[in-house]
C-alpha cells in the first residue's frame, strides 16, 4: 500500500473510531467488555467490522448519488438513533452479544446497496446493442427480468430515445438500477456476509453470523417475521441475546433517519409534468429543520417549499406510525420459557405516533406569508355509481361468478384454519357444501367450517369494500404464528358485492375461531341490497365458520339448469379444489375432490385445432412440482421427418402447366409460433375462367390451455391469436405448439384483475412462464434421445420468440 492510500485508510479508521467512542452503545460494550473473557476480541471485531461496512459503504455515491445518501454518515445516524429509542438503562442492562450485534447491524443493514462496479456495469448493457458484450451471467439475467417486470418504463425508455430525450433516458435507466438495487439489497447484504464475514461473527465459541445475517435481511421484511427468532439465545452461562428486540430496534433508527433510500414515488411522478421537481430538490429540502426524538416522543419539524414534499413527508410519518405501532406489539409479545420471568428492560416504552405539528410550509420573506396553501384534496367517490360499476357485469362479465366469489372465500378461511389448526396440533378436516335448494324461491348456500368472522372482522373487512382481511396487519399478526403454505386467493375485498348481481337478500351466520379452544359468540347478519343497513344479531352457528344463504332473484344463471348439468359448472368454475367439496341440489349429492381434474385425458384436449397427422409426433406427460407451484398435464407437438425432428417438410411440389401457364403447386408442414400449420398452394379459377395460384393454410396442432390459480378457473387465453391479443396482454410465444391443462398452487402466485378475468403482465408472470418452459423442456430433455433432444433444441432456438422460453433453455444447459 503507497503512503497516500495507507494515509486515507487511517484518515477512514480514525473517523469511524472517532464515531464510535462517542457512542453510548460502544463505550457500554466497551466497559462491559474488561470483565468479559470474550472483550478484547469483540472490540477487535467491531471495530475492524465497522471499519469495513463504513468503507465498503462509501460505494453507495458511485452509482446511486442522485438518489440516495447512504454513506457512512447515515450509518453513525442510525446508531445515534439506536441510542434515542432505548433508554440509558436498558442499554446498561443489554448483554456483550446484544451489544455486539446492535452495532454491527446498525453498519451492515444496508451494505447490501453497495452494489459492485461490475455489477452496475452488467445491468446497464440491458440497453447496449453491443452483441460482442456476455449477456448470460446471472447478474445480468436477473436484472433483466426484473426490468421485465415494468413493461410500461420500457416503453418509456425506447420512446425518449427515439425523440432524443437523453438526459432523461439515463434518469430512467439509473432510476431502474437503483430501484433494482434497494429490492435486492436486503438479500445481498446476506450473500456478502457470507462471503466476507462467515465464522466470523463470534461471542466465545457461539457463532452468531447466522443471526447476524438474518437480523441485516429482515429490516426489508414484514416486521412480523421478528416473531420467528430467537427471544432467548443462549451465548454462554448466563449470558443471552434477544434477537427480535435488537430487529425491532434496527427499523425503528433506519425508519427514523429520513433519506434517499426512501425517495417517495410521489416525488419520481413529478420528474416528467410541467412543474417538475428533481431528485436534487428532494435532497435539499427533505432535510429535517429539526427533530427530537426519544422512546417517549418522536417530533420532526419541516418547512417545505412544494406541497410535493410536505405530503411525502407526511405519508413517510404515516410510515413510521405503522412500524411504531409493530414495534409496540412485538416487544409486548417478547417472553418464553427460558427466562422466566422474562426480563422487563427490553419491554421499553415507545410513542404511538410520529408528531407533526412542526411539519408545513416555508414561510416567505419579507411578508412572511407561507409558500403555499397545503390541503390534502383527493379525488372522492360517488359511493353508490361505484358499487353500481363494481357489482355490475362491466366488472365481472357474468353473474355466475358470484358463486366462485364465495367459494374462494370459504376455500380461503378454511386453508387458514387448517394451518391454525396444524400450528395449534388440533384435528381439522376442511369442509365446504354447496346447496341449491327451493322454498318458495330459489336459494344458494355456502356453509363452510373455516375461521368465520367476529364483530370486528365484520365491521374492519366484510363490511368495508376494498379492505381486503388478507392484505391487513391482522392477518399478517396471524401469519407469524402459524405456518401458512398457501397463497390467499382472495385479496381485493369487493367480493362480496358480486352477490347482488343474482341476488338482493344475503344472510349470514358465522363464528369466529380466535384460539385452539376459544371462538367469539355467533352472529347473524342480513342485508338486504347493496345500500342496505347490515342488520346484526345473536346467531345460531355452534361451531366456527361461516354459512352465506342468497335468495336468488327470478332469471338467475342457474334457473334452467338440470341438477347435472349444475354440478357441472361448479367443478368448471373450480376444477382442482384443495380439499373435497360437497355439492347438493334437490336430486343429486356429489363430493367434488378434484378427480375430475387428475382424470381428464389427453383427449379432452383435442379439438378441430389438434389433428391427428403421421408426420406430428405426439408427448404426453404430467407436471407435479411443489418447488415451482406447477401441476398438470401437458401434450407438446413435434414435427419429424424419418423419425427425427424437423423445422419443415416439403409435402409434394409439381409443375403443371395450365392454358401455356405454369404453376407450382405446393404443399409443407412447417412450426409457426405455437402451432404447427399446413401450407399448400393451388390453383383457383375465378368467375371468368381465369386460372390462380391461391396460396391456403390449417392448423395441424394449435397451443391452447386450461389454467386455473389455487384450483378455480382463470378464463383467460393464454395462447391468444396475433389478431386478437391486446397491447401489454400476458401472451405465450413458444416456438412448438402444446396443449396444457395447469393448476398454479402452494405459495406460488399471479396476479389477476380484481375480476379474476385477466392475468396481470408482471414479474409473477415472467416468472411462472419461464418455469413452465423450464419443467416442459426439462422432461423432454431426459426422456429423450440425446442427439433427438439436440436437434429439437436447436430448432426451438431458431424460431423461439419468447425471452422466458430462452432463459429456460439456458437455464437447463447450466444444470
Amino acid at each position: 500500500m503507497d503512503i497516500e492510500n495507507k494515509a486515507n485508510t487511517d484518515d477512514w479508521r480514525q473517523e469511524t473510531q472517532l464515531g464510535l467512542e462517542s457512542s453510548e452503545l460502544y463505550r457500554v460494550l466497551k466497559a462491559k467488555c474488561t470483565s468479559d473473557p470474550a472483550g478484547s476480541h469483540v472490540i477487535s471485531l467491531v471495530d475492524e467490522a465497522v471499519y469495513y461496512a463504513y468503507q465498503r459503504t462509501k460505494t453507495i455515491m458511485l452509482h446511486m448519488g442522485e438518489y440516495t445518501l447512504h454513506d457512512g454518515d447515515h450509518l453513525f445516524r442510525v446508531l445515534r438513533l439506536m441510542e434515542k429509542i432505548i433508554p440509558s438503562t436498558t442499554i446498561s442492562a443489554l448483554s456483550v452479544p446484544e451489544l455486539m450485534l446492535l452495532i454491527l447491524t446498525a453498519f451492515f443493514h444496508d451494505i447490501g446497496m453497495a452494489a459492485s462496479k461490475q455489477d452496475t456495469i452488467i445491468w446497464s448493457s440491458l440497453w447496449d446493442n453491443d452483441s460482442l458484450k456476455d449477456k448470460s451471467s446471472k447478474q445480468y439475467l436477473e436484472f433483466k427480468k426484473y426490468c421485465q417486470g415494468f413493461p410500461s418504463i420500457l416503453d418509456e425508455i425506447e420512446g425518449l430515445k427515439s425523440k432524443g430525450q437523453l438526459s432523461k433516458v439515463e434518469l430512467l435507466k439509473k432510476h431502474m438500477i437503483s430501484e433494482y438495487i434497494r429490492s435486492t439489497h436486503a438479500e445481498r447484504a446476506r450473500t456478502i456476509i457470507d462471503e466476507d464475514w462467515n465464522g466470523k461473527i463470534k461471542y466465545r465459541d457461539i457463532d452468531l453470523t447466522n443471526e447476524f445475517a438474518q437480523l441485516c435481511f429482515s429490516h426489508n421484511e414484514d416486521a412480523a417475521t421478528l416473531l420467528e427468532f430467537d427471544t432467548s439465545l443462549l451465548c454462554g452461562p448466563g449470558t443471552y441475546a434477544c434477537i427480535p428486540f435488537i430487529g425491532v430496534i434496527l427499523r425503528l433508527a433506519d425508519i427514523l433517519d429520513f433519506d434517499g433510500k426512501r425517495t417517495p414515488p410521489v416525488l419520481f411522478s413529478h420528474l416528467f409534468v410541467r412543474n417538475p421537481i428533481s431528485i436534487r430538490e428532494w435532497q435539499k429540502h427533505r432535510n429535517i429543520d429539526a427533530w427530537d426524538i426519544n422512546n417517549v416522543n418522536i417530533r420532526f419539524q419541516a418547512r417545505c417549499e412544494h406541497p410535493a414534499i410536505e405530503s411525502s413527508i407526511r405519508q413517510f410519518c404515516g410510515q413510521i406510525d405503522k412500524e411504531l405501532a409493530a414495534a409496540n406489539t412485538i416487544l409486548n409479545r417478547l417472553n418464553d420459557s427460558v427466562r422466566n420471568p422474562f426480563p422487563e428492560h427490553y419491554k421499553i416504552s415507545l410513542p404511538l405516533k410520529v408528531d407533526r405539528s412542526k411539519i408545513g410550509p416555508a414561510k416567505k420573506l419579507p411578508t412572511g406569508k407561507p409558500a403555499y396553501n397545503y390541503q390534502e384534496t383527493k379525488f372522492t367517490l360517488n359511493k353508490t355509481q361505484v358499487i353500481d360499476l363494481l357489482m355490475g357485469t362491466k366488472l365481472y362479465g357474468h353473474p355466475e361468478v358470484a358463486l366462485r366469489e364465495l367459494l374462494q372465500n370459504s376455500i380461503d378461511a378454511c386453508l387458514l384454519r387448517q394451518a391454525m389448526a396444524k400450528s395449534w396440533k388440533n384435528v381439522y378436516t376442511p369442509k365446504i357444501q354447496i346447496r341449491f335448494y327451493t322454498d318458495g324461491d330459489d336459494f344458494l348456500q355456502i356453509i363452510d367450517n373455516g375461521t368465520g368472522m367476529d364483530l370486528d372482522i365484520i365491521n374492519k373487512f366484510y363490511s368495508s369494500i376494498g379492505t381486503s382481511y388478507y392484505k391487513s396487519s391482522e392477518f399478517y399478526d396471524l401469519k407469524a404464528t402459524v405456518e401458512l403454505d398457501y397463497t390467499p386467493i382472495s385479496r381485493f375485498g369487493i367480493g362480496i358485492l358480486s352477490c347482488f348481481m343474482v341476488s338482493d337478500y344475503l344472510m349470514v351466520n358465522t363464528k369466529r375461531l380466535k384460539g385452539p379452544y376459544e371462538s367469539s359468540d355467533a352472529y347473524e347478519i342480513i342485508v338486504e341490497g347493496q345500500d342496505s343497513i347490515f342488520w346484526v344479531r345473536e346467531g345460531n352457528m355452534v361451531e366456527p365458520g361461516t354459512s352465506t344463504q342468497l335468495a336468488l332473484r327470478q332469471g338467475h344463471p342457474w334457473k334452467y339448469l338440470k341438477d347435472k348439468d349444475l354440478i357441472d359448472s361448479i367443478c368448471k368454475i373450480i376444477p382442482r379444489p384443495p380439499f373435497a367439496i360437497e355439492i347438493i341440489t334437490p336430486t343429486e349429492s356429489y363430493i367434488h375432490n378434484g378427480e375430475r381434474f387428475k382424470n381428464l385425458s389427453f383427449d379432452d384436449l383435442r379439438d378441430y385445432t389438434w389433428r391427428a397427422e403421421p408426420n406430428i409426433k405426439e408427448i404426453n406427460f404430467s407436471i407435479s412440482d411443489d418447488e415451482y407451484g406447477i401441476f398438470g398435464k401437458v401434450i407438446v407437438a413435434i414435427l419429424e421427418e424419418h423419425g427425427e425432428p424437423v423445422s419443415e417438410i416439403e409435402l409434394h411440389a409439381k409443375e403443371v402447366n395450365v392454358d401455356g401457364d405454369d404453376y407450382t403447386l405446393e404443399r409443407s408442414i412447417k412450426y409457426g409460433t405455437n402451432e404447427i400449420e399446413k401450407k399448400s398452394k393451388t390453383i383457383e379459377i375465378d368467375e371468368d375462367g381465369n386460372a390462380n395460384l391461391s396460396p391456403s393454410s390449417s392448423r395441424l396442432a394449435k397451443s391452447k390451455a386450461i389454467l386455473t390459480l389455487h384450483g378455480i378457473e382463470v378464463p383467460f387465453n393464454i395462447f391468444p391469436d396475433y389478431w386478437s391479443a391486446k397491447n401489454q396482454q400476458v401472451q405465450i410465444k413458444w416456438p412448438i405448439p402444446l396443449r396444457l391443462i395447469i393448476d398454479i398452487a402452494g405459495t406460488k402466485d399471479l396476479n389477476l384483475n380484481s375480476a379474476r378475468t385477466e392475468i396481470l403482465y408482471d414479474e409473477k408472470w415472467l416468472s411462472f412462464e419461464e418455469n413452465l418452459a423450464y419443467l416442459i423442456c426439462k422432461h423432454l430433455s431426459e426422456t429423450l434421445p440425446k442427439i433427438y433432444w439436440d436437434k429439437l433444441k436447436q430448432i426451438m432456438l431458431d424460431n423461439n420468440k419468447s425471452p422466458q422460453f430462452g432463459d429456460a433453455l439456458s437455464r437447463l444447459e447450466k444444470d
